[in-house]
């Protein structure tokens, strides 16, 4: 499950573990409810990923392609 984190400057960033892994990317947001709202969607993505809905590359980077809701947008 995701976690959000407020830095000093008042930024988000959301922290989460998948596949044995520990990410934290920033949200590029300070809005509290914005900030949430990211982190519901990645814990779908990786439900989804979880069940086989969407299939994540061997060469993507785990945290953008969640965070993007499994676009990519660039040949990995």
């Amino acid at each position: 499950m995701p976690w959000i984190e407020q830095d000093p400057s008042g930024f988000f960033h959301i922290a989460f573990r998948f596949q044995g892994r520990r990410f934290r990317r920033s949200l590029k947001t300070r809005n509290r409810r914005e900030a949430e709202l990211l982190s519901a969607r990645v814990e779908e993505n990786i439900a989804l990923v979880e069940r086989g809905r969407l299939r994540l590359h061997p060469s993507a980077d785990p945290a953008q392609f969640l965070l993007a809701d499994g676009v990519i947008s660039a040949k990995p």
